[in-house]
């Protein structure tokens, strides 16, 4: 049973900053105890929201306050400085939020130093700590369905595939890649994630990101942007799943037939609970604040389990960085002529950076009066 309530100190306290923390906040076993910011408007306001110490540098927070989960939610940029001081300052886990950071050198160095220092290492609020995506895996695990042989991605694998190439990674068992052949939509020369910001200086970016990857269990994924199509599909040799960000779907070959035809499969009916996705979305605590997702709060409950039980992470940083070396290796393949590249990377210093919204301050980007009308909507009307 679990005892101990765990602190937790926020770095970055902006919108998806203070969503964060309510998040712990509605948690029963963790408790925000402190916040830095270096705006001193978000630091009011959540001050203000959370009567904890407000910290103008991470540094001073680390320093003073005794910190158990520490939650980097901040412009990509910063991510890679703030994870490593937080694992150096002895905390017990980090969840960042994605994208990690945009070169594979700084990701090595976070995963590294957060593995060096014990530190378990929570990569992003996606879609992979979904609680059914992980019952679906251990269906297939018991041999329900038959062995894992392929996956279908119909996505354009943006933010470094924070999101839809993780979760390619967990049904191909997390095992390493051997080799891809890839293709980009846009300018494949180009180290950007196209937006309007990148177009204005001259530069397409990469639009989206597809192609070929093989797992070195010999398990293959065929990678799909620009279908009509959108989501997942693992396919076995007794079945399949399939879940498309609304539906979480199974189906099994019927009795004394291989599963070979449509005709011979029949879906499994309540397997999963009602889709989450965005349930939450519109409802207010007792103190008007916006509640956070379900898959937030799931992370936030395991995040606690790590810490508990010591299970590995369901979303890691090590995860995250093995789904940034894939898009870079396939971008990588469309440059050399659709050649195949195996990994891993040799180059370390290549990079995909994030839209540009993600990589820099969005109040930099647009304006104050912008920004301050989004966190009105995290508000309750009156």
């Amino acid at each position: 049973m679990v005892k101990k309530i765990y602190r937790v100190g926020m770095i970055g306290v902006g919108m998806q900053g203070l969503c964060h923390a309510r998040s712990y906040m509605h948690n029963p076993y963790t408790e925000v105890v402190a916040g830095s910011d270096t705006d001193p408007d978000n630091l009011d306001l959540f001050t203000q929201s959370f009567g904890v110490p407000g910290y103008s540098s991470y540094e001073e927070m680390l320093d003073k306050e005794e910190i158990d989960i520490i939650a980097p939610v901040l412009p990509v940029r910063a991510n890679p400085d703030a994870i490593v001081a937080a694992a150096r300052a002895g905390v017990k886990a980090i969840f960042c939020e994605k994208p990690l950071t945009a070169s594979l050198e700084d990701a090595d160095r976070v995963v590294s130093e957060c593995r060096s220092q014990g530190v378990y290492f929570y990569g992003g609020h996606t879609i992979r700590n979904y609680p059914q995506l992980w019952k679906a895996r251990e269906i297939i695990e018991a041999g329900e369905i038959g062995e894992i042989q392929s996956i279908n991605l119909y996505d354009g694998n943006g933010q470094g595939g924070c999101h839809w190439m993780s979760v390619v990674q967990m049904f191909a068992w997390d095992a390493d890649v051997d080799w891809v052949v890839g293709w980009v939509a846009g300018d494949p020369f180009s180290e950007f994630e196209g937006d309007k910001y990148t177009e204005q200086k001259g530069d397409s970016g990469v639009r989206e990101i597809g192609g070929y990857i093989r797992f070195d269990n010999g398990i293959e994924c065929f990678s799909q942007y620009g279908t009509t199509k959108m989501g997942i599909e693992v396919m076995c040799s007794r079945g399949m799943f399939a879940f498309d960000w609304s539906n979480f779907r199974m189906w099994k070959a019927k009795d004394g037939l291989d599963g070979r035809y449509m005709d011979d499969l029949e879906e499994i009916e309540g397997l999963f609970p009602d889709v989450d996705t965005f349930d939450d979305i519109g409802h207010f605590d007792e103190n008007g604040w916006a509640i956070p997702e379900n898959r937030l709060n799931n992370t936030v409950q395991w995040i606690v389990d790590s810490l508990e039980t010591g299970v590995k992470p369901r979303c890691s940083g090590e995860d995250l960085l093995k789904s940034l070396e894939i898009c870079i290796a396939l971008r990588e393949s469309h440059r050399r002529g659709h050649t195949q590249v195996k990994l891993p990377l040799d180059d370390r210093s290549l990079k995909l950076m994030p839209d540009t919204a993600r990589w820099m301050n969005k109040k930099d980007l647009n304006s104050k009066e912008w920004y301050d009308a989004l966190i009105a909507r995290q508000r309750e009307p009156v």
